[in-house]
């Protein structure tokens, strides 16, 4: 095959694909058969015009206390399938294969139904999901971009998960998060914004003042980091707060101090990202897959 050939083709995907997902190992192999071995591994997304090789931090330590079971959090089902399952099929969907899972409380349950083709960090003590990703650091490349989601949003769908992945890449944001609005925002982390508009803090609901607590933009605790900004603002974030945590949510003014670019997507369909933290939510959550059965194949 004429290598000019291959890169006029490649030339009119550019101008036909813009968030789609596809695998770029056959075009990459056309050109150096020898690299197959390195190639194959290599998954990226095309976004936005550029092939971004992207990772996915999945956060499952989690006890789950209020749920009242010896099951963890994750391993609850919606629709008769573990909540991290109904996940994992959403970052399979996106292509996103190099997958990192933070597991803690009884991991090997976590281990034993997610099975091999993924990488697991393990979080011993909970020290909040600041803690959390720095347990899965050892094992992200140094360049590309990581999508950080929480084990316990089922209801996430693979649009939204590419939406957020084209915002940050063609806003060239270090960091983006995913945000919603709630009438009635409690529970959740809340939205800090300077008079320009932009996103410069989050403030976890215990740590809020009675001014902050009335913002109903919130976190939904998903993030895409530029790997190299993540590594680097990690280790520069502090557990003084009420909980004695540290909190990823801190990287927001960590990035803002070191002049960084940092954005938000904001998502209309707040049932997407709904908390479950226990039988009532979990029974709420199940109500609303049985609404997008369609999509996710879940049975009335």
């Amino acid at each position: 095959m004429n290598k000019s050939w291959i890169l006029n083709k490649f030339s009119v995907q550019r101008q036909l694909l813009w968030n789609e997902v596809v695998d770029v190992t056959y075009i990459l192999l056309i050109f150096n058969k020898s690299k197959f071995i390195v190639l194959t591994n290599l998954i990226f997304i095309y976004i936005g015009g550029n092939f971004i090789m992207t990772s996915a931090i999945v956060l499952a330590a989690g006890k789950g206390t209020r749920m009242k079971s010896e099951l963890p959090k994750v391993l609850h089902p919606v629709c008769e399938k573990p909540m991290i399952m109904h996940i994992f099929e959403k970052l399979e969907a996106s292509r996103i294969q190099d997958k990192i899972i933070v597991i803690g409380h009884k991991g090997e349950m976590v281990r034993e139904t997610i099975g091999n083709g993924v990488k697991y960090a393990y979080q011993l003590e909970q020290k909040g999901t600041g803690h959390a990703v720095m347990q899965a650091i050892p094992q992200l490349r140094d360049e590309g971009n990581t999508l950080i989601i929480t084990g316990d949003t089922p209801l996430i769908q693979e649009k939204t998960i590419l939406s957020l992945l084209e915002k940050h890449q063609q806003a060239n944001n270090d960091g983006t998060i995913l945000i919603t609005k709630f009438e009635d925002p409690t529970g959740y982390g809340r939205i800090i914004r300077n008079k320009d508009g932009e996103v410069i803090d989050i403030i976890e609901e215990k740590d809020a003042n009675h001014e902050q607590r009335k913002i109903q933009e919130v976190n939904t605790g998903i993030f895409v980091f530029k790997n190299k900004s993540l590594i680097e603002g990690l280790p520069l974030i502090e557990n003084n707060n009420v909980q004695n945590e540290y909190y990823l949510t801190d990287m927001v003014s960590i990035l803002n101090k070191q002049n960084k670019k940092f954005g938000s997507y904001l998502l209309f369909d707040n049932a997407q990202v709904m908390g479950i933290n226990d039988r009532k939510q979990l029974e709420q959550a199940e109500d609303i897959m049985r609404k997008y059965n369609n999509r996710f194949g879940c049975k009335k």
